[in-house]
């Protein structure tokens, strides 16, 4: 049997799952399934995309060499053997793909289901900002220095009360009820579709909470198309204040602090000259601005004259065009590195 065609016939993602339990994360590559490394044992940093047309490819983060593997590179890791013993073991006479026992009973999260219930729960809460309901929450925003325009073009909105929804309506298959807690709601979308809801709470531990079956991805990172510097922020807010001030030909986008560029959304960050990691002040996000800035084309903000983040920088000034300027600023540092 020839090489090609062994990894085109052979089910890399059947024979991954007999190693380590595997959800669908994407439509990336015709389909992206996500885990533990079955290698390295890192959560959430093994990735597999079986249905490419010269068959199946899986990466790891930590352990795959920054590069996509076959499925004869898996059986050669699994089983420690070499390329022709690998071959070998993969003959469709030879090879098993038997199914874990409590395969059956592993189900995934029902995408378009969990979209739908997820839209839907935002109108809502688009509605409620709107209404008297959201008078102290608008109020709260404004203080931020977001303006109706804003707000409404990021499609914020607000849950008066918290709740739960039932899984099978969200399409995630738990027992558990879906929380809804009480606070302004985010939705983090793009041309990809929606990626996650999440929800800033008044009090509680995490303040901002994302809602069950949503994955973190960047908020804002599309508009990084077609420009040549981006700002990579920690929080939502800090996007569409800087998106606001009406600085054009830049990108806003924010990623929690401690968070790797993934591969999923990799070649926007690739695409762009740029890219001016403006995280917050505290220890947390200048050590995970320095991590970040390793990266080739990533630099460190300058920081702040006042304030944590680009926000408490309005709070404290109450000026949209301090904001403004110290954008302006680390364009100007970077070009003249």
């Amino acid at each position: 049997m020839e090489v090609n065609e062994i990894k085109r016939s052979v089910d890399l993602l059947h024979l991954a799952k007999q190693d380590t339990h595997l959800i669908k994360v994407a439509a990336t590559g015709l389909g992206e399934w996500a885990g533990s490394c079955p290698f390295c044992g890192g959560k959430d940093r093994f990735r597999v995309q079986p249905n490419q047309p010269t068959g199946g490819k899986w990466y790891c983060r930590g352990c795959g060499e920054n590069r996509w593997n076959d499925v004869i590179d898996y059986v050669m890791r699994r089983d420690k053997v070499d390329f022709r013993k690998a071959i070998d073991l993969l003959n469709p006479s030879k090879i098993t793909l038997k199914k874990k026992e409590d395969e059956s009973k592993i189900k995934e999260i029902d995408l378009p289901q969990w979209v739908q219930a997820s839209y839907e729960f935002l109108e809502r809460c688009v509605d409620h900002l709107w209404g008297e309901s959201g008078n102290g929450a608008r109020n709260y925003l404004q203080s931020r220095g977001l303006n109706n325009t804003s707000l409404k073009k990021w499609l914020v909105g607000y849950n008066p009360k918290r709740s739960y929804g039932v899984a099978e309506e969200w399409g995630i298959p738990t027992q558990e009820e879906i929380f809804l807690p009480k606070g302004i709601v985010i939705p983090c979308q793009d041309a990809h579709g929606l990626h996650y809801l999440k929800v800033r709470r008044r009090s509680g531990n995490p303040k901002y909470l994302l809602l069950k079956g949503g994955k973190i991805w960047p908020f804002g990172l599309e508009t990084y198309i077609n420009t040549a510097y981006g700002f990579l922020f920690e929080g939502e807010f800090d996007v569409m204040l800087a998106y606001q001030t009406g600085f054009t030909g830049v990108g806003y986008a924010a990623l929690p602090a401690g968070q790797l560029i993934k591969t999923d959304y990799q070649y926007y960050f690739d695409a762009i000259e740029e890219v001016i990691v403006a995280y917050d002040s505290d220890l947390e996000g200048q050590k995970a601005a320095n991590k970040l800035c390793k990266l080739r084309h990533f630099h460190k903000a300058g920081l702040l004259p006042r304030g944590n983040d680009l926000t408490d920088l309005f709070q404290l000034t109450g000026s949209m065009e301090k904001v403004f300027l110290y954008l302006y600023k680390q364009l100007d540092l970077i070009g003249n590195k």
